[in-house]
């Protein structure tokens, strides 16, 4: 019965959930009602808004990226998967970092809280609404 109702629960979580501040969507939901964030220059791009996002963010993990001296000297490599939301104000809030070890982690919330402020938030009908995502982040030992 326990086993039934957690996994009631983790369905219910995985979609739609609820906070504080409102409705937080997945990013699979908000790529398909077409209600994604708006990174700053995509309203001028021949993408989708979803299109321009995810390109946007490839280029800003892949911009920012740095392996910390401190890794390479240690040999540490691994994914880390940081989850993180844009919320109703555009602004990035990271929520949970797992994986690698903890050198490779404060090198991926700090790729992530770098990204800018977004032009518009991702918004349910006209309001305003937090979108949740979960981005994989591997370190490869330079060769």
């Amino acid at each position: 019965m326990k086993k039934l109702l957690l996994l009631i629960c983790a369905i219910l979580l995985s979609g739609i959930s609820f906070s504080q501040d409102g409705i937080v969507l997945s990013q699979e939901n908000a790529n398909e009602k077409g209600i994604t964030p708006m990174w700053p220059k995509c309203e001028r791009s021949r993408q989708t808004p979803t299109q321009c996002f995810d390109n946007k963010l490839r280029n800003h993990i892949i911009a920012s990226f740095e392996y910390p001296e401190i890794a390479l000297s240690e040999g540490l490599t691994g994914t880390v998967t940081v989850e993180f939301i844009i919320n109703k104000k555009g602004k990035v809030e990271v929520l949970e970092v797992t994986g690698a070890h903890r050198h490779l982690q404060r090198e991926a919330i700090r790729i992530i809280r770098a990204i800018p402020k977004m032009d518009a938030p991702g918004k349910w009908g006209d309001k305003p609404i937090a979108i949740a995502y979960t981005v994989p982040i591997t370190f490869l030992k330079p060769q």
